[in-house]
């Protein structure tokens, strides 16, 4: 049986709605089935909910209810997570932008370069046609 006194909380980061319900409903040893009956719900439904994370409002009061757990402090939780996860995206899009502007300023070299290069070989070439 699932021992809630073990559960390590690190993997609670990062998960939506549907898999805090889903935890809770494993912790107070119900099946989907069970949770279902006591919310006048379809088990697909539980299902869905916690493969997704989304729910209608009442839906998730009922839920919460059921499972003992403040509706608040789920949201809230959950806000947190999503604003953790939002803050991490945004340093990585800013990361992947300095990237893109280092990128294009080499590029921007590289295509110098290469007039010079190219300007460098027709000079070669024209002084070769003189000297012949």
């Amino acid at each position: 049986m699932f021992d809630p006194e073990t559960l390590n909380f690190n993997i609670i980061f990062n998960m939506h709605i549907g898999l805090h319900i889903k935890l809770a409903r494993i912790v107070k040893g119900f099946k989907q089935q069970d949770l279902a009956e006591r919310i006048n719900k379809t088990r697909p439904l539980i299902s869905c909910i916690e493969q997704t994370g989304k729910v209608n409002h009442n839906t998730l009061k009922k839920i919460c209810g059921v499972l003992e757990i403040d509706i608040n402090e789920l949201e809230s939780s959950v806000d947190a997570e999503n604003q953790k996860e939002m803050g991490y995206h945004r340093k990585n899009l800013s990361n992947l932008n300095s990237r893109l502007k280092e990128m294009e300023e080499e590029n921007k070299n590289l295509r110098s370069l290469l007039s010079a290069q190219a300007e460098l070989i027709k000079n070669q070439k024209d002084f070769i046609k003189r000297i012949k």
